[in-house]
């Protein structure tokens, strides 16, 4: 592995969003990813992380390991590692390196089922999907700057060039956290829903779980907007510990996927300097994931039992919604709980929350709890779509304006 190139530069003249737009939009076709932290009340965690131009791309198919395909990974580039010593951990140079060389994506929900020994989805194509090998900038809020990390001179210079020369962005419109797309369906009715907890509840008063966690969708047309303004507007509407946005380009294995969320829950972070060599009981990033992916809020518990109830009584593979997303490499890595996610498949933003199953639990107040769960992401998805009618007008009116004046002219001319 080749030695990463690393420069720092005042960051006073461009903002994350704005520069992952730019980035964006100067690799179409290439994949992508913005990692933000924010809490409710407080100011922006003090990085966010971009990166783009990833050279590399790996499906982690159904019916295999996905862990042991990363660990096998990790081990391969542990070993052809030959870059110099890091910095000290925590500076934001080695967080651009570290994440310059690591894989960053999401491994499905469904991924417990191998776990577990539940039997999986007859029509899940994946369980999970990760990039590497992109260009990283890291804006550090508190020493205002942003550090570029890269594979060679000329990816580092390209970058500090493309990330402030992007299309003009427009504001997102007034934010109403209560609105909700015109059209919101989802494959099961409250009334089916909520027929669904009850048999869950069965199942837990007859021993057979302490808890379940029953997932249910919710859908709306995509209707042109940007799937990125729905991650601008959950910054706003649902600020968390962990904001995410991953594009994925459509490959020859795979078609392309985007997507935006807000999580509060961290499943597993790992910090390793490979300087001072392995320790005994260290384990490895993969390994921490693995051990901490059943024990997820939107498994149920006991691990075994709850996923298995949900497995009989839910439509569908979750896909996205309870699985991990982030980054992991060598050096460490940094997952969280996919909660709060929407992603784009067939025309449509989707998104799913989850009701949380005991003793007591009232089946109609459960279904109608899934409905608030899932308002931030719904919102956010509104917004989009009111983004992208503000950008058709703004576009109309100056064809129009165009149009007038080359009218204008045309009658000067004559």
């Amino acid at each position: 592995m080749s030695s990463v190139v690393t420069r720092t530069l005042p960051a006073d003249h461009v903002t994350p969003v704005r520069a992952y737009a730019a980035l964006r939009a100067q690799s179409p076709g290439r994949s992508s990813f913005m990692l933000e932290s924010a809490l409710p009340g407080e100011r922006w965690g003090r990085y966010a992380i971009l990166g783009y131009r990833a050279r590399a791309e790996t499906l982690l198919p159904s019916g295999f390991d996905p862990f042991a395909t990363l660990a096998d990974g990790l081990a391969q580039a542990s070993a052809a590692d030959t870059r110099n010593a890091p910095d000290a951990q925590g500076t934001a140079r080695d967080l651009a390196a570290r994440v310059c060389q690591a894989w960053v994506g999401f491994l499905a929900y469904d991924a417990v089922h191998l776990l577990l020994g539940v039997e999986p989805w007859p029509d899940e194509a994946y369980l999970g999907r990760v990039m590497k090998d992109a260009t990283v900038v890291v804006f550090d809020s508190v020493a205002q700057t942003m550090t570029i990390a890269g594979q060679s001179q000329g990816a580092v210079s390209r970058c500090a060039w493309e990330l402030s020369h992007g299309p003009e962005q427009m504001s997102l419109p007034a934010l109403d956290p209560h609105a909700l797309p015109e059209h919101v369906e989802t494959p099961v009715a409250d009334e089916d829903f909520a027929a669904k907890v009850a048999a869950a509840h069965e199942r837990v008063a007859a021993g057979e779980a302490k808890e379940v966690v029953l997932a249910r969708r919710f859908r709306a047309p995509l209707r042109g907007a940007d799937p990125f303004d729905v991650y601008r507007a959950l910054r706003v509407l649902a600020p968390s510990t962990h904001l995410y946005f991953l594009d994925f380009a459509e490959s020859p294995f795979a078609p392309g996927l985007t997507v935006a969320g807000a999580s509060g829950e961290t499943l597993v972070r790992v910090e390793r300097d490979p300087s001072a060599g392995p320790s005994a009981g260290d384990a490895s990033p993969v390994e921490a994931l693995r051990a901490a992916f059943a024990r997820g809020s939107a498994v149920g518990a006991p691990a075994a039992h709850a996923s298995g109830v949900s497995r009989r009584l839910e439509v569908g593979p979750r896909q996205i919604y309870g699985g991990s997303v982030g980054y992991f490499g060598p050096e460490g890595a940094e997952m969280a709980h996919t909660l709060g996610a929407v992603w784009v498949e067939s025309g449509y933003f989707e998104t799913m929350t989850g009701a949380r199953i005991g003793n007591g639990s009232d089946p109609r107040a459960a279904s109608e709890r899934t409905r608030g769960d899932a308002r931030a992401a719904l919102s956010a998805i509104r917004a989009a779509q009111e983004a992208r009618k503000a950008s058709d007008a703004a576009a109309e009116k100056r064809a129009a304006a165009e149009k007038a004046a080359a009218d204008d002219d045309a009658v000067r001319s004559a």
